[in-house]
């Protein structure tokens, strides 16, 4: 979830001083519909505008969490991560097995003729903050260029259930890490796992107390996978 990369400058959501504390000053009915799709479609400024304030104070650098998850990797003990984060890292951070379940900054498209493009062509409007137009279909069609990430009111790539069908056949270890675990689809995973699955959550805050875990480990992710690594005697780049 989004406080695996927090420590990398990028804020989360729901926490105090998180991104729905910021947004009272683009006076939106609740702070969701920065992010839902016809918020977007009506409106597209308030969206490029928060978007110049994220890139700028954000490093984009892999955390001790998202390199513990690398590690897993490499020793043949991660059969899939599925991040709900948007920011690319994971594959910054060199992670082969992972499913981006709401998309990432990495492609953007046109909301009309579905025009696709590249973020580094999108990236100069995101930073100044200025709506980037579709240059196959604005002057007829009005369409305006939307990073690849799901908004609200948009569905999650079908390949989620596809792979998460497959993989709810093989697991035998599931970690939380970072997640209020309050967003469809990915919040609905603990329930669908095999009983003999053992969980464990990772987060600087309890959560709903229906969502049962076996193991809680409650503090900051990268000092918690830090002293796994010791535990394990693995070692952990940093």
């Amino acid at each position: 979830g989004a406080g695996l990369s927090t420590n990398a400058g990028i804020p989360d959501f729901r926490s105090k001083g998180g991104i729905y504390s910021r947004l009272a000053e683009y006076k939106l009915d609740s702070p969701e519909d920065m992010f839902h799709i016809e918020t977007f479609r009506t409106n597209p400024k308030p969206f490029y505008s928060f978007a110049k304030t994220l890139l700028s104070n954000t490093s984009w650098k892999p955390t001790l969490a998202h390199k513990f998850i690398k590690l897993l990797e490499e020793k043949g003990k991660l059969l899939r991560n599925y991040t709900q984060n948007i920011d690319g890292i994971e594959q910054a951070c060199g992670i082969v097995n992972v499913f981006q379940c709401h998309g990432s900054f990495a492609t953007a498209s046109c909301t009309v003729c579905k025009f696709k493009t590249t973020f580094e062509d999108i990236r100069s409007h995101l930073e100044a903050g200025n709506v980037m137009e579709c240059p196959k279909c604005f002057q007829k069609r009005d369409g305006i260029i939307k990073p690849d990430i799901v908004f609200f009111g948009e569905k999650v790539p079908p390949k989620f259930d596809r792979l998460l069908s497959a993989d709810l056949k093989k697991v035998d270890l599931f970690i939380v890490m970072g997640s209020s675990l309050k967003i469809a689809p990915v919040s609905t995973v603990l329930g669908q796992l095999p009983p003999y699955v053992e969980t464990v959550l990772i987060n600087k805050e309890a959560l709903d107390p229906n969502l049962l875990f076996g193991s809680v480990i409650l503090g900051d992710c990268d000092e918690t996978v830090q002293s796994i690594c010791s535990i394990l005697e693995w070692e952990l780049a940093t």
